[in-house]
């Protein structure tokens, strides 16, 4: 099953859900309150989701001087791909890292750090770049951005609950694994495995790309970033490096098994 296919039927179950608490709850009255709350719920999903990690980030929109040619770039890519042009925004961070969101009715963004500017070198930028552009062209942004805005939910739902009864304060060591059940139901190593071989194809350089990663990767674990929960997996690496220890939170593939895949051998 596509994880576009899977994200719809989880958005129709969650919007049924709150029709049905609604109705059991408070009758015709909690039917209608179901509604609006279902309502409310996809709005969010829809409109205003991963666009936070922008503000999150301070990631500023690229325009007039790029002396990266980021743009030009982009578009050259999504040209290929037969997709609309995202957006390229810079985030000032060290650490080299990048990721890319988006919808299919709204316009992508791809967001790279001055750390990842700065440690690639042309060609490692290069790949970078079609990397992310793959992601979108594959609807990986549609699918990561839905389920890291309802996981982000549950994990906002149970810090509130933990705040309104200080008594307990349990609801978000509850809420917590079941967010994240929600990103691993729809993101699997086997996106990003397929994503680095449509990137490596597009550029005919497999090993570019390997070693694209394992900069960043290196990277991540010398300067990891900390961010909001839930959007690791956003990302074309583990931006998390040391920072995360529980497997159970850790979406991306490890870093010997894409490049392995992408090369044939490790270390490169």
């Amino acid at each position: 099953m596509k994880n576009t296919t899977k994200v719809w039927i989880f958005l129709l179950i969650v919007s049924l859900a709150h029709l049905f608490i609604g109705y059991q709850v408070g009758d015709r009255a909690g039917l209608l309150l179901g509604f609006f709350l279902a309502v409310l719920f996809n709005l969010s999903v829809f409109f205003f989701g991963e666009v936070h990690l922008l503000k999150y980030t301070g990631a500023r929109l690229l325009r007039g001087q790029d002396a990266w040619n980021l743009i030009e770039r982009v578009e050259k890519f999504s040209e290929h791909m037969g997709i609309p042009a995202p957006e390229v925004y810079v985030m000032t961070n060290a650490s080299a890292t990048a990721f890319s969101i988006g919808q299919p009715w709204r316009k992508s963004a791809i967001c790279i750090s001055t750390g990842a500017l700065e440690k690639l070198n042309d060609k490692e930028l290069e790949a970078l770049l079609a990397h992310q552009v793959c992601h979108i062209q594959r609807l990986d942004t549609f699918a990561f951005g839905v389920t890291s805005t309802i996981a982000n939910s549950f994990v906002g739902l149970g810090r509130w609950l933990d705040f309104a009864i200080p008594k307990l304060k349990i609801f978000s060591s509850l809420l917590s694994p079941l967010a994240w059940l929600v990103i691993r139901t729809t993101v699997s190593e086997k996106n990003y495995f397929e994503n680095d071989d449509l990137a490596a194809s597009f550029l005919h350089d497999r090993k570019t790309l390997a070693e694209t990663l394992w900069k960043l990767e290196n990277a991540a674990k010398a300067k990891p970033l900390r961010l909001p929960a839930c959007t690791a997996h956003l990302f074309m690496v583990n931006p998390l490096g040391h920072l995360e220890k529980n497997w159970f939170y850790l979406t991306h593939p490890p870093l010997e098994k894409r490049i392995k895949r992408l090369i044939g051998y490790f270390p490169l």
